[in-house]
Parts: structure tokens; C-alpha cells; sequence
């Protein structure tokens, strides 16, 4: 591009024009819409042990044989594998950053395919990170983390008794109980506990993982992939996909524990969240938390949420002190992603919307996590001292008669001395059971209906419940879920 300046000429009055080239414009480098880095979380850990507890009694017994002991050599093999299982030759645990232009964060790890870290604006645009989680590798491997942010698989939410029939073989597999005896969240070591192998393509992360036969005492070989991709207008697609050599059940999800006004927030600002669940129906249960195989519609009770409900409000209407209950999502007849849910905190402005392509929704508002106002009563250590020292001294002085008795009884005043000395650790333990803090991300300790979670899936037990739709693959077929988690601004005032 060029402009005419006019110059006058010597000696004349006319005016003639000098074409001047305009000056080029520095490079300025472009910002990308979203910019994916990686590099490394941690490493997985060499030397643990898989207890013969990882299995339920029936399959051990199935597999061993009811007369068969593991050898010596098996039980060091054993020794000396990580109780967290890994898909890999690799012991590189690797995160995956994304940045957006809008200035939002996602974070994922491949120990468990988890997301560690959502980071979004609120409506006067100061960034916060708004997903619960850890600091460390090492404080994700803890028996107390409550899968934050990670792949459940092969099998979501409970399933009682641990059992199962995989229709239309009609066969029964008992599976490993890891929640008393039910089975949950597939298992001791499901897919949020194994380091998934991953790679690239464009801006999308695809993780897989192999699942071995009857690992976990699941029938079928399944081979497990999850993508992860950050968009430009502020969204986290997850794609799972799933293949098995024989007939087998798949229910995967991810289970994201939620604070729209900071992981930080804490349950005072948990309940000024407004809700919207896209459900006519509920998946009935018993006193014990179990579905009942019957649906309920959701109209003139606390599961009402086809209208935006204030958290506040609805947790009083709720006996067992939260919510942890699976929604029917309403859906079209050959609908693909289905609008689930709706969340804002207004006092931040931020919003959350899921879709997926799943019949059901777990709500849950962190109900387990652990409770500050918790009253634990303390045992009286020198009373039940004194009744123990007593009764033993009257099973020593009538065990005195014989000298077969005599050694009987020195037999067991020795081992009665070791059961006092267990006992009182025992009692000392259960001193300081009650309230103990769940640290997290910058020292963040998180508390009872502190966190929400919105977890898409199929119904809870489907596979032992002929009405819910069914959770088996088989052969040829492929099992796909599809998430979104859409996060925006709301902008103006809610009324």
C-alpha cells in the first residue's frame, strides 16, 4: 500500500505528487486459540505388592484351585510388582497442558487418565482453578484420594455383591469386592490406577490401555482408549472407546470433583451453587444406597432439578445428608450428545454445562469426604486397663491347678500380653478416628459438600438389572462415551 504527498516544485507553481512506501509493520507473533505442552508428572513406583486381597475368595479359588498354594517364587514375582498396575515399559507418568486464548488451563496426567487441573475465568476475568486434586504423584496413589479426576473403569459406580450375569450366555462372574462385599469403580485396581500409554495427534491427546482377562475377575481381553481435547470456546471433549474378545460389561466415566467458585471454596460457598438437571426420572434406591431396578419420576420430590434449584435450599429436603443419586437424563430417539446438567455460582459468574451421549448421571456432593464436625466419642483407656489386668489375673490363678494347664496358661497370658498390647494400639487408633483432613492442591483441605461431582454414565447395577439399559459389548462391537464439559461466563445479573 502506498499514499501520494504532494511536493511543491522550485520555480513553479505547480504541485506534482512523490509516491511514498508506506513502512512494513513489525512481526508481532500470533497467539494460537490453544497451545498444548507436555512434559512430566512423576514416576510410577518399582517395588509394591498385589495382595491375594485384590481378588475375591471365588476367583482366587477359581484360579488357584481349592488344594493349589502359590509358590514361593510367584509370591516374590509378586513382591516385587507396583501395586499400581502400568500400561507401559515406561515409568514416566506425563502431563498435558492446554492453554486457551480465552484464558482457561486443562490439565491431564496419565496415571489414571486423570484431569488434575480446570482453570477458568470468572466474569471479572481473574483465573482460579476450579477442579480438586493433588499436588504430587505420590499423594494421588493414597488409598484416601476419592478419584479425583480419573477414568473409572471397566465398570462405573457399584456393583452388589460382586456379582454378575452376562446375558445371553447367562454366565456368572464373581468379581473382586472392593467396597465391603460389593464391587466399585472396577475394582482394587481399576482404570484410574494404571499409567495409560499416550501420544499426540494435533491437539488431541489419545490415551490407551490394555485390560488383561478376568483382571479383576471382568471377563474379556478389552483394549481402552480415552481422547482428551481443549477447544478455543472453552470446552474439554472426552471421547472413550472400547473393544473386548469375548462378552464382557463396559461402563466408563470421569469423575471430576467440582467448586465453580474455586477447589478452594469450601461448602460455604459449595451451596450457592444453582443447579439444572436435564432428568424426568431417578434410579430408585433402598436404605443401603443399591438400586432397586425401579425409576422414579423426579416431580414433587428433592430430585426436582428441571428448574434451576438452589443447593442451599434442596440439601435440606434430603434425609441422608447429600446428594449421590443417578438421573435419567431425558434424551432424543437417535440423539448423540444429550444436554445432562447446568451449574452457576452466581457470585463468580462461571458456568458449567455436560453433554454426553450416556442414558444416566450420577450427582454426588461429596457427602464421604471427611466432615470437621464429626463427634467421635474417646474410650477410657485406664478403666478398660483395669478390667483387662483383673480379668487376666483370675484366668492365670485357675490355670495354676496342672502343669498341663500351667503351660497352657503361660501359652496364653503371652499371647494375651501381645492381644493387650494390639488392643491398645487399636484403642489409641481409634482415639484419633473422627475427623482427618484431606489435603490437597496448595494445602487445600477438603471437606464434606465442599466439591460436587457430575459424573455421565449407564445406571448404577445394570448389568444385574433387566430394565436398565445393557452395559454388555460384545465381540465386533465397539463401546464409545462422549463427554463435554462446557465452561462460560455469565454475563448481566441472575434472577
Amino acid at each position: 500500500m502506498s499514499e501520494k504527498i504532494p511536493e511543491p516544485e522550485s520555480g513553479s507553481g505547480d504541485t506534482s505528487f512523490k509516491v511514498a512506501e508506506k513502512l512494513p509493520e513489525p512481526d508481532v507473533p500470533k497467539i494460537p486459540d490453544v497451545e498444548l505442552i507436555v512434559d512430566g508428572f512423576g514416576f510410577m513406583p518399582k517395588q509394591g505388592y498385589r495382595g491375594e486381597r485384590r481378588r475375591s475368595s471365588a476367583f482366587r479359588a477359581t484360579k488357584l484351585g481349592p488344594k493349589k498354594e502359590p509358590k514361593h517364587d510367584d509370591m516374590e514375582e509378586e513382591d516385587q510388582t507396583s501395586s499400581c498396575a502400568s500400561s507401559t515399559n515406561v515409568d514416566i507418568v506425563r502431563r498435558y497442558t492446554w492453554k486457551t486464548k480465552n484464558r482457561m488451563l486443562v490439565q491431564v496426567i496419565t496415571y489414571g487418565a486423570t484431569i488434575t487441573n480446570i482453570t477458568v475465568p470468572d466474569k471479572k476475568g481473574v483465573p482460579d482453578d476450579i477442579l480438586a486434586g493433588f499436588d504430587t504423584l505420590e499423594e494421588y496413589f493414597q488409598a484416601r484420594n476419592p478419584y479425583f479426576g480419573a477414568t473409572i473403569g471397566r465398570n462405573a459406580n457399584m456393583i452388589r455383591d460382586a456379582t454378575m450375569v452376562v446375558r445371553p450366555s447367562g454366565r456368572m462372574y464373581m468379581l473382586s469386592s472392593n467396597k465391603g462385599p460389593h464391587h466399585y469403580h472396577g475394582g482394587h485396581v481399576g482404570f484410574d490406577k494404571v499409567n495409560w500409554r499416550s501420544h499426540v495427534h494435533g491437539l488431541k491427546v489419545i490415551m490407551s490401555h490394555v485390560s488383561e482377562r478376568f483382571h479383576e475377575g471382568y471377563p474379556g481381553t478389552v483394549m481402552a482408549q480415552v481422547s482428551f481435547e481443549v477447544t478455543c470456546d472453552n470446552t474439554l471433549k472426552i471421547e472413550m472407546k472400547c473393544t473386548t474378545s469375548e462378552p464382557t460389561i463396559i461402563n466408563l466415566s470421569n469423575s471430576p470433583y467440582f467448586n465453580l467458585a474455586g477447589h478452594h471454596a469450601g461448602s460455604e460457598a459449595m451451596v450457592d451453587h444453582i443447579f439444572t438437571i436435564n432428568a424426568d426420572k431417578y434410579t430408585a434406591t433402598d436404605e443401603h444406597g443399591f438400586v432397586t431396578g425401579e425409576r422414579k419420576v423426579v416431580g414433587g420430590t428433592a430430585y426436582d432439578f428441571r428448574i434451576p434449584r438452589l443447593l442451599k435450599v434442596m440439601l435440606a429436603k434430603i434425609p441422608m445428608g447429600g446428594y449421590d443419586i443417578n438421573f435419567c437424563t431425558t434424551r432424543g430417539t437417535d440423539q448423540d450428545l444429550a444436554f445432562q446438567a447446568r451449574v452457576l455460582h452466581p457470585l463468580t459468574g462461571r458456568v458449567l454445562e455436560v453433554y454426553s451421549n450416556q442414558p444416566g448421571m450420577q450427582f454426588y456432593t461429596g457427602n464421604l469426604l471427611p466432615d470437621p464436625d464429626r463427634i467421635v466419642e474417646e474410650v477410657d483407656l485406664e478403666e478398660e486397663l483395669d478390667e483387662e489386668q483383673k480379668d487376666h489375673k483370675d484366668e492365670k490363678s485357675r490355670g495354676e491347678s496342672t502343669d498341663a494347664e500351667e503351660m497352657g496358661s503361660e501359652a496364653s497370658s503371652k499371647s494375651s500380653d501381645k492381644g493387650e498390647e494390639a488392643e491398645e494400639e487399636e484403642r489409641e487408633g481409634r482415639k484419633r478416628v473422627g475427623y482427618v483432613p484431606l489435603l490437597g492442591k496448595q494445602g487445600t483441605v477438603y471437606k464434606r459438600h465442599g466439591l460436587f461431582c457430575l459424573m455421565p454414565q449407564n445406571y448404577p447395577d445394570a448389568v444385574n438389572n433387566k430394565n436398565f439399559p445393557t452395559p454388555v459389548i460384545y465381540p465386533g462391537q465397539q463401546y464409545v462415551h462422549k463427554i463435554q464439559y462446557k465452561f462460560g461466563i455469565l454475563i448481566g445479573r441472575y434472577i
